[in-house]
């Protein structure tokens, strides 16, 4: 459920750290870190970076963990052409590319693919648009993240007039290891992280892994109804990998991942009204009335007594792979994923409540 709101309250923190863009034919120099080394898929075969003759920004795994990357506006702060519409929360964000904006209504402009498959997306209504696969829990245990600009709809099919993002997760592999991490920060924020690789055997392999992050709201609710702070993070997300070498020349790729996140969602705050326009005079009482109480730029006011932005989306991708010759191989992909959203916001920040009329502007709810 959602609301439009009038002016969408900023972040607490942003991201301002660029990443490295690779155009064509780039070549090795100070600060590029080995594109000898950096191995992509955009053209749906693994090759060098320097040998795709498009427009690309590859990060890594370490590259987005030393930015903080949890979610789909932190990659959009340092790459170049890359941007992210999370009005209505993190869960429910967007991606553009050199202006190619999805629009209300309409379908993405920009596809995210995770381990070669379309990762799994809500439909667009015509109020917002629903969450395009790279939410909460999408950024840990990757291989590297690879943002492609410009139309790639002849490799990568519809909704890719401006370009795609490509989430390449880790495979499984024949040596024992694995690692934990745990870090904190401001409004209370804990994350913890752990994957486990280990050998099945000569023939197959196993990875699993864990990614959980809670942090406090940055905007606090002054109104007194529903919860106490808005734009908090809650998610869990779980991955569990599998190699099967078959044959010597047969291999099967099997990955399942969860995701679920719970938090208060995001709501407008209202900062303007013409007293003199239909409901203006009740929110030029609310401006003046949050000036009288010294109110500041991360307070604001709603009046939903159950706001919540919920997401929960799973997906299975099994690829087997058959190397007929050196040069010559066979893929087939099947995919299954699901997606259930559900997102309740008060729509202008506004708590035009009193005990004879209620609410005056009800909320927008989608479920």
């Amino acid at each position: 459920m959602n609301r439009v709101s009038l002016w969408q309250l900023l972040g607490a923190s942003s991201l301002a750290l660029s990443g490295y863009a690779v155009p064509a034919g780039a070549q090795d120099g100070p600060g590029t870190e080995g594109l000898e080394n950096i191995i992509v898929t955009a053209r749906r075969v693994e090759e060098r970076v320097q040998d795709v003759p498009i427009s690309i920004t590859v990060h890594s795994q370490e590259q987005l963990t030393r930015q903080n990357v949890v979610n789909s506006a932190d990659l959009a702060a340092f790459t170049p052409s890359l941007s992210a519409n999370n009005n209505f929360g993190n869960e429910n964000s967007s991606f553009a590319i050199r202006g190619f904006v999805q629009d209300l209504g309409t379908l993405p402009s920009v596809g995210v693919y995770f381990a070669d498959v379309v990762a799994p997306r809500g439909v667009s209504n015509g109020s917002f648009p629903v969450g395009d696969g790279a939410g909460p829990g999408s950024f840990f245990d990757l291989r590297n993240v690879q943002v492609l600009k410009g139309p790639q709809g002849t490799l990568f099919g519809r909704n890719t007039t401006g370009g795609a993002v490509l989430l390449v997760p880790e495979r499984p592999t024949h040596e024992f290891g694995g690692y934990v991490q745990a870090s904190a920060g401001n409004l209370d924020m804990q994350r913890l992280q752990g994957v486990v690789n280990a050998p099945l055997g000569e023939r197959a392999a196993l990875r699993l892994g864990v990614d959980r992050q809670t942090r406090d709201g940055y905007v606090d609710n002054t109104s007194g109804v529903g919860p106490g702070d808005f734009g908090d993070v809650d998610y869990s997300a779980y991955r569990a990998s599998l190699v099967l070498e078959l044959t010597p020349e047969i291999e099967n790729y099997a990955i399942l991942s969860y995701s679920e996140s719970e938090t208060n969602g995001v709501f407008g705050k209202l900062v303007a009204a013409d007293a003199a326009v239909g409901l203006g005079f009740f929110a030029a009482e609310q401006l003046a009335d949050q000036e009288a109480n010294n109110e500041d730029f991360y307070d604001a006011r709603q009046d939903l007594a159950d706001p919540a932005s919920e997401l929960e989306q799973w997906q299975l991708v099994n690829t087997t792979t058959w190397q007929v010759a050196d040069d010559i191989a066979f893929k087939n992909i099947i995919s299954y994923a699901e997606l259930t959203n559900d997102l309740r916001s008060a729509m202008f920040g506004t708590a035009f409540i009193t005990p004879a009329i209620g609410t005056l502007l009800p909320s927008y709810r989608v479920g």
